[in-house]
């Protein structure tokens, strides 16, 4: 979708406002606890480019100018983090304290060149995770599914009195989550219906994915996804595929969420987050393979886009209406490059 901005800023605050109200009720109501996310790790997470925090001990940090070519900070391995993708080894960790669990978290996410007018993607974001104790993965895709049934519904109630600036499209959208249980493709069967190879091995094209999804009138999931396709960790079925899903919105909207069911075991991490970030051994997400050794807990879980949430339902053509007002970060480059 080209990035067609709406908007105003009041518009902006007040969907997002009223949005994160709503997510905050229906978890309350389904008795889903609230976690508080971590900011920084120092473990790598699988999956996809990362940036690292630098603290630089008790001094302000410095960077270089016309005057001085040199930072005062002195970077050690001791004072280096790095940022969030995602939060899946916190979330998986308080499940065996809280299930369902749920954490609204800012993540860090470097854009490659072609995403930047993609109306999609942003360098900074907010995601809705949510994680589950269980190997199940239709336990998540029913709480998902009540989740945003709930935040449609508050949603349409809030628009029909006035309180939210609304359009036909953002009621066609918001309409088409309340029409029953979410269909259930396989990834498969997803190629098959872009005219594709059901037998290949990477993941749709922007253009298969608008495709794809212009076919539906409400939300639906893909599944079974072959392991090429995936870009972090997740149980591998008898089949060597990956029990992995995306929920997928109406209209040419795209990918809303990705999540799937656990590795079960801490040998399977550490092997799968080798095949996927390439690094030596000494990165990767040792804690995590760690914990799943000694607690052997199951669990299954997503990430929902909040700004693509908020895009579908207040029928915006693009993410780049969600940027905050007050969001004076990288996300600013996005904003002049489209103006």
């Amino acid at each position: 979708m080209a990035a067609n901005r709406n908007f105003t800023e009041a518009t902006t605050y007040q969907w997002t406002a009223k949005t994160l109200r709503s997510i905050r009720e229906s978890m309350i109501e389904r008795k889903v606890s609230e976690l508080l996310p971590a900011i920084l790790s120092e473990e790598i997470e699988a999956g996809g480019l990362h940036s690292v925090a630098i603290l630089a001990d008790t001094k302000r940090m410095r960077r270089p100018n016309a005057n001085n070519s040199e930072t005062n900070v002195n970077v050690r391995e001791d004072n280096t983090y790095y940022l969030p993708l995602s939060h899946n080894f916190e979330k998986q960790q308080a499940v065996e304290f809280l299930t369902p669990n749920y954490s609204i978290v800012p993540c860090v996410r470097p854009l490659e060149t072609h995403e930047w007018a993609s109306g999609k993607h942003l360098f900074t974001f907010y995601e809705v995770e949510i994680e589950a104790q269980t190997e199940k993965q239709e336990e998540v895709w029913s709480l998902v599914e009540k989740l945003l049934s709930d935040v449609s519904n508050s949603l349409e109630s809030q628009a029909k009195r006035g309180e939210l600036k609304d359009n036909e499209v953002g009621a066609r959208n918001r309409s088409s989550v309340l029409k029953g249980k979410f269909q259930v493709i396989t990834f498969a069967e997803a190629l098959e219906r872009v005219h594709a190879d059901k037998n290949r091995t990477t993941d749709l094209t922007p253009q298969e994915d608008a495709l794809l999804c212009s076919q539906f009138e409400a939300p639906f999931w893909i599944h079974d996804y072959p392991r090429p396709v995936r870009t972090t960790v997740f149980h591998e079925n008898a089949f060597g595929r990956y029990e992995s899903f995306d929920l997928m919105l109406p209209f040419g909207y795209g990918e809303l969420a990705t999540g799937g069911v656990r590795p079960k075991t801490g040998e399977q991490i550490l092997r799968q987050s080798l095949d996927v970030i390439k690094e030596p051994a000494h990165t990767l997400t040792h804690g995590h393979a760690d914990w799943k050794t000694s607690r052997q807990i199951q669990s299954t879980g997503l990430g929902i886009g909040l700004e693509r949430l908020i895009r579908f339902m207040s029928g915006s053509t693009t993410v780049l209406d969600v940027i905050q007002p007050h969001d004076r970060g990288p996300n600013r480059k996005l904003l002049n490059h489209t103006n």
